[in-house]
């Protein structure tokens, strides 16, 4: 019990310190994403806090395992090298120790990654695309600065505004430039601000006591009007409706049905949890191979390991969704292509002497 105890925590101390390093590179890269979407005008400001706190939860389906597989990995790796594999083994540690401490931090991990995908993500995309539809029309005056040129609707719609008002409501000295065809229309007003239709939620650059100019370049007929106030739709919006997505549907729904996609869906989302118990087997047999200074060797196998379990996965989803594997095969195939090989390398790590004696037997 003491040493699965010590197991256990060097397992925990090198996953920590892995899941921290990841959060830490995932959550910065978002995080400038965001300011750089909200920098243009696609994104509400006060939004970036929640986008980014419901993309963290969802990542952490695919940061937990990682980080546990690799950590464990590492752990026994670090074991090796200090010798304290050995004095485990002495005490009597041996492959039942560690792999027994290894599936009790997967069993923790895969309830965990369980409750992600089965109860909490489908629900946490959901709100990440309402917040989606509902910024999208937040964002305005925001990504229209002072002084310099903003395209809007690929390139059709070309805002420019001398200043903005201390209150940050108006745009000054503005003007928006509109390619339809051959035909360009320029509009220009001493104020001007953009906002949302509440019910269509389509966004309209509205310019007050302005000028607009209409024609095609290089005509003398343009047509000159003067106006107290003039609104200009710059972007049409039709929220996503994901009501009827199988992505966003809730798993208790998914089991109502029989149909080929709900089917695939059900076993993608279950197939995280089943991963994230048992690759931490794999990653400790993996260990137990790389001796001396080909550690290196182990981890790139790991490595690799990982990766390709994930992309068999992702494949075997994909010939499901479209019909090419039968559903009741699907990703139970991979599963249990993977439960084999734990077994076969643990069986070949407790009888290294029977498996060369057969190698030789086979070669005569």
């Amino acid at each position: 019990m003491i040493l699965e105890r010590y197991l256990m925590r060097e397992y925990l101390r090198t996953f920590a310190m892995i899941a921290g390093g990841l959060v830490v590179i995932y959550f910065s890269t978002r995080f400038a994403s965001y300011l750089g979407e909200a920098a243009d005008g696609k994104m509400a400001p006060e939004h970036i806090a929640a986008m980014l706190g419901l993309k963290m939860l969802v990542s952490l389906r695919d940061l937990v395992p990682m980080s546990l597989y690799i950590g464990i990995f590492a752990a026994i790796i670090r074991l090796q090298r200090d010798y304290e594999l050995t004095a485990l083994r002495a005490a009597g540690g041996g492959h039942g120790l560690l792999l027994g401490a290894a599936l009790k931090l997967a069993l923790l991990s895969a309830a965990f990654v369980a409750t992600l995908t089965l109860f909490a993500e489908p629900r946490a995309e959901e709100i990440l695309e309402e917040i989606k539809n509902q910024t999208e029309n937040e964002a305005t005056i925001a990504g229209v600065k002072a002084g310099r040129f903003k395209e809007l609707s690929g390139g059709k719609r070309i805002f420019y505004a001398e200043r903005i008002s201390r209150d940050e409501e108006y745009l000054q000295d503005a003007f928006v430039q509109v390619r339809e065809g051959g035909d360009v229309g320029i509009m220009r007003a001493d104020e001007a601000v953009v906002e949302t239709n509440p019910e269509t939620r389509d966004r309209f650059a509205v310019f007050l006591d302005g000028t607009s100019y209409a024609g095609r370049p290089g005509a003398l007929d343009y047509v000159i009007t003067h106006f107290a106030r003039y609104a200009l739709r710059i972007e049409s919006h039709t929220p996503t409706d994901v009501s009827n997505q199988i992505n966003f549907m809730r798993t208790a729904d998914l089991l109502k049905y029989e149909a080929t996609g709900f089917r695939a869906e059900f076993q993608w989302r279950l197939a995280r949890p089943v991963g994230a118990l048992l690759l931490p087997l794999l990653a400790v047999l993996i260990a137990l191979a790389s001796t001396g200074d080909n550690w290196y060797i182990g981890l790139i196998t790991a490595v690799s390991g990982y990766f390709a379990y994930n992309n068999f996965l992702g494949v075997a989803h994909a010939m499901v969704r479209k019909g090419s594997l039968p559903p009741e095969i699907g990703l139970w195939l991979v599963q249990a292509l993977l439960v084999v090989l734990i077994a076969a390398v643990f069986w070949i790590q407790r009888n290294p002497r029977r498996f060369r004696l057969g190698r030789i037997a086979s070669q005569r």
